[in-house]
């Protein structure tokens, strides 16, 4: 008799973030987030109080364990959101994330149609509502499983979000995922703001980042903003050569 194993990393990740009742599970969440970032020299987005500091370095812990052991971009932090959710946390983590197995095949489906690259530029995909990245996350992972590690230096991964959280999810597990697998992207691009905005003014710079030797353009810049903002009339993932 084969006996299933327990272990579910989603739920210990949450029990991890929830044994302390000084703090509600957004804001355990928002710890958790801004560590991270911090610890990789990004800005930090809420100090960590030192009650709060054992459990938070105990879910990077669990976190870092989790992405080492799923596959490569694997969407973690959006389930991880909901689950949260469902322990009190719903006024401020009400959002609900496409499930994993339906983004792999959203991808599929998607980067199939892909134009052949010419020239020196990244292949570019966008997501101007990007939530946790799992869509994004899904097409690395589909690129990564069906042309190898070395594609993905081709391409360039933006997502754009409103919802601070969700900005940050995605820049986390892009990060995450690059640095426990050994992976380089070309490019990656996390702003938080409103993508359906005219002039799309005062978004905020999550991270901006790209593989060594890989030349791209700013990340404000007036073309890559309105490409942004063309994506967001269709409301969904888009793919486009970028200039060189």
């Amino acid at each position: 008799m084969i006996k299933k194993s327990n272990h579910n990393p989603i739920k210990e990740l949450a029990a991890s973030l929830t044994d302390d009742y000084r703090h509600r599970p957004d804001e355990m969440l928002r710890f958790l987030l801004s560590k991270i970032m911090c610890d990789w020299g990004l800005p930090e987005w809420a100090a960590v109080p030192e009650s709060a500091r054992p459990l938070v370095e105990k879910a990077i812990a669990a976190y870092a364990q989790a992405v080492r052991t799923s596959a490569p971009f694997c969407d973690i932090l959006g389930p991880l959101y909901m689950e949260l959710a469902s322990h009190g946390g719903r006024q401020a983590l009400g959002q609900f994330f496409t499930p994993w197995p339906v983004a792999q095949m959203m991808s599929a489906v998607t980067l199939g149609m892909t134009p052949e690259k010419e020239g020196d530029g990244l292949l570019r995909t966008i997501d101007p509502a990007c939530g946790s990245g799992v869509m994004l996350l899904s097409a690395a992972n589909f690129i990564l499983c069906h042309d190898g590690p070395e594609a993905l230096r081709r391409w360039s991964f933006s997502g754009v979000d409103l919802d601070p959280y969700c900005a940050r999810m995605m820049a986390v597990q892009f990060i995450a995922n690059c640095a426990e697998h050994n992976l380089h992207v070309g490019e990656l691009l996390v702003l938080r703001g409103n993508s359906l905005m005219p002039d799309m003014d005062g978004m905020e710079v999550v991270v901006h980042a790209s593989a060594p030797a890989v030349i791209v353009a700013p990340a404000l810049h007036p073309a890559r903003l309105a490409a942004i903002k063309e994506v967001s009339k269709t409301a969904q993932l888009d793919l486009f050569e970028q200039a060189a």
